[in-house]
């Protein structure tokens, strides 16, 4: 992570613009997060005044809107990086939406998006082409692997029941959520 830049020596004016230009600059990489959009500014050493303001304006003009940052990150989480809800809610969190926002946008995008699909896809990733899973240690590296991408440990199960041929799952009940 880069260290701060000392504060510039711009007077107020100035400054405001520079944020503003920064910000449009940074948002013309990248939909993101008024928090991010407001650490990265401050990072470059504007005051958080000019911060602020510039914030403010580019909110005014549509150009920084937190719920379609946060719609299109949950996308590309979901369809692209094919991540569970659990790992999608987390990773905005960490983006910097707020929680209540992160609800309703994953309440949205669950009604959109098929979650058994994209697991399917993620499982037929993992599985090469075999029909069926080897082993109990393979089974449960492919749970991991599941959980950690941030499926329910019950939908996993569910999913993984044609593969491993009917037989008990090899992988504890404290998984569960």
């Amino acid at each position: 992570m880069a260290r701060p830049v000392p504060p510039l020596d711009l007077g107020p004016e100035d400054a405001r613009q520079a944020a503003f230009a920064a910000g449009l600059r940074l948002l013309a990489g990248r939909e993101m997060s008024t928090a991010r959009l407001c650490e990265r500014l401050r990072r470059r050493g504007l005051p958080d005044d000019a911060v602020d303001d510039a914030v403010a304006r580019l909110t005014r003009a549509g150009a920084l809107d937190d719920a379609r940052a946060a719609r299109a990150a949950a996308r590309t989480l979901v369809a692209v990086k094919r991540r569970g809800a659990h790992r999608v809610s987390r990773e905005l969190e960490r983006m910097g939406f707020a929680p209540a926002l992160v609800a309703s946008t994953l309440t949205e995008l669950l009604g959109e998006i098929d979650e058994p699909a994209v697991m399917a896809r993620v499982i037929a990733a993992r599985m090469h082409g075999r029909a069926r899973i080897a082993d109990p240690a393979a089974y449960r590296r492919l749970f991991g692997a599941l959980l950690r991408r941030g499926f329910a440990a019950s939908a996993i199960r569910e999913a993984l029941r044609p593969y491993w041929g009917g037989r008990a799952a090899p992988v504890e009940d404290a998984a569960d959520e």
